[in-house]
């Protein structure tokens, strides 16, 4: 795994420098609407901001988060309609 040098200052201005492991994501999410998918594209965002890399695997339409996050670090995987409510025994 790829390390990722961070900077962190302090109120006087003086940097700590401290390196992250890099992680991948696989984050599910429902197509159904766009609700979940527009929050997860805010987390989305983060992780990747943070140095991971993120496949997102949903049914959602690739818009809902490239509007968010334009990086090289985002993956999709579309797949037909995920809503755990509707597969109920």
């Amino acid at each position: 795994m790829g390390m990722k040098q961070q900077e962190e200052y302090d109120g006087d201005g003086a940097a700590a420098v401290y390196s992250t492991p890099k992680m991948v994501f696989a984050y599910y999410v429902t197509g159904h609407e766009f609700g979940h998918a527009t929050r997860v594209a805010k987390v989305v965002r983060h992780l990747i901001l943070a140095g991971h890399d993120v496949h997102v695997v949903t049914a959602a339409p690739e818009f809902v988060f490239t509007n968010e996050v334009h990086s090289p670090c985002l993956f999709f995987r579309k797949v037909s309609l995920i809503h755990f409510s509707l597969i109920q025994a």
